[in-house]
């Protein structure tokens, strides 16, 4: 969990984000739960539930796909780009071959994450967190190293969430990632093709 400045003894306010039911995939809660810190303001709030509701959007759209075609568009473009880092730090088993074999295990870890949320196993804390002097970083969170008990806590910059010169879809882009990290996704320190810059 993230948590502010002690000093500033922020407090949050629950946002609830019903969950679509696609196919194939079953015991899926029916709404997740996001406690988002009051120091944002309304239509910053509503720009994060936004971006929140966008990536659920993208997710079920990547399930409907596959069950119709046998891939979505998501994996078939990560299958073209994404070479390295294809799995959690946590994963043990075979390494992926393709981009699209590492993009479906990576929303089936995020679908996970979402019913730790949704079943109420964990909380999942959205924080404020202003960067100055770089307004273009949307959103960042600390790699997980567990499998399981695993929030998708994250900090926001509310600059950059009023700077309307990032695009919605670059708002959204930055969460995911962010979310991916979650997942127990990294990225070496250069900015190599792989599953964390495939988007």
């Amino acid at each position: 969990m993230f948590m502010g400045d002690k000093r500033d003894c922020p407090t949050y306010e629950q946002i609830t984000v019903p969950l679509p039911q696609p196919p194939g995939v079953p015991d899926l809660p029916s709404q997740l739960f996001f406690c988002v810190d009051n120091r944002f303001s309304t239509s910053q709030k509503t720009r994060i539930r936004n971006l929140i509701v966008t990536i659920i959007g993208f997710w079920q759209q990547h399930y409907v796909q596959k069950a119709a075609t046998g891939i979505s568009q998501l994996a078939s473009c990560t299958n073209k780009y994404a070479e390295r880092k294809l799995t959690p730090m946590w994963f043990r088993g075979i390494p992926f071959t393709s981009g699209a074999d590492a993009l479906n295990y990576a929303i089936d870890v995020l679908t996970f994450r979402f019913r730790e949320n949704g079943f109420g196993k964990v909380k999942t804390f959205i924080c404020y967190s202003p960067i100055e002097a770089r307004p273009m970083v949307v959103a960042f969170a600390r790699t997980s190293d567990n499998i399981k008990g695993v929030s998708l806590s994250v900090k926001i910059n509310p600059i950059a969430i009023d700077n309307l010169v990032i695009s919605n879809l670059n708002l959204t882009g930055s969460l995911f990632h962010a979310w991916l990290h979650r997942c127990g996704y990294t990225h070496p320190s250069k900015r190599d093709i792989h599953l964390l810059f495939s988007r």
